[in-house]
């Protein structure tokens, strides 16, 4: 991504190969139309937060997203729906560990706020990096009661591998949320049965082919976008 806000010609891979790192990755290796046309503005005020887990079981080279390509291809989704963003269209980044540093609050998705975005887009300077879905769950929610005239989307890129007290109240909480929700499984060690209706899944397994995180968000990106069409998607 240019430093304007502008789409590079391609995207990093999704590979899960590599060591940790605190910055997205250069984009290399998925030409950008590759992830679809965004489609026209919604006409109705959307809001999409995407939260992230930054547990070793994610980020350590062994995890399930070691170099951090998850942070490069949501910069993309939001960069490609920005092009002709609106205010009425908001975007929101959140971090398993609450508070964090890293959190970035509702912004309109427009060219302009992408280098607030973009901040949000790496790992957490500080953060330990915790499993613990709930208190992020309960920011999440906060964000959605104050936009209650905005269909939100909660997007929670995970291996799901909770250590919240009591997980299975955890998940149900999720299956609650005011909104709409989608999972994005990191890896394959938690099954798409575990998620209760109405949570839409995503699997992205080691095998995954570049641009699938890209493209598993533009879908909820795009969802109230008129025109939009994603490869491999229904229109």
């Amino acid at each position: 991504m240019t430093r304007h806000g502008r789409l590079p010609g391609v995207l990093v891979p999704s590979r899960l190969l590599g060591s940790p790192t605190q910055r997205p990755p250069a984009a290399s290796g998925l030409h950008a139309s590759a992830l679809g046309h965004p489609g026209h503005p919604a006409t109705t005020p959307t809001l999409l937060i995407a939260m992230f887990d930054n547990s070793g079981s994610v980020v350590t080279p062994g995890g399930t997203d070691p170099t951090s390509n998850r942070f490069a291809e949501v910069d993309a989704a939001f960069s490609l729906v920005a092009r002709h963003g609106t205010r009425r269209e908001l975007g929101a980044v959140l971090h398993f560990d609450t508070p964090s540093r890293g959190d970035v609050p509702p912004l309109p998705l427009q060219r302009r706020n992408l280098p607030r975005l973009r901040a949000g887009l790496r790992l957490p300077h500080g953060d330990a990096g915790c499993s613990v879905l709930g208190p992020s769950l309960t920011r999440a929610t906060a964000l959605a009661d104050a936009h209650p005239d905005h269909a939100t989307t909660l997007v929670v890129l995970s291996d799901f591998l909770l250590l919240d007290d009591d997980p299975a109240k955890a998940m149900t909480d999720l299956a609650a949320f005011p909104g709409d929700v989608h999972a994005v499984v990191l890896g394959n060690a938690v099954p798409a049965s575990r998620f209760a209706s109405p949570i839409s899944v995503t699997p992205i397994t080691r095998d995954a082919r570049p641009g699938a995180v890209a493209r598993a968000l533009l879908r909820s990106l795009t969802t109230h976008r008129p025109g939009s069409a994603i490869p491999g998607e229904p229109p």
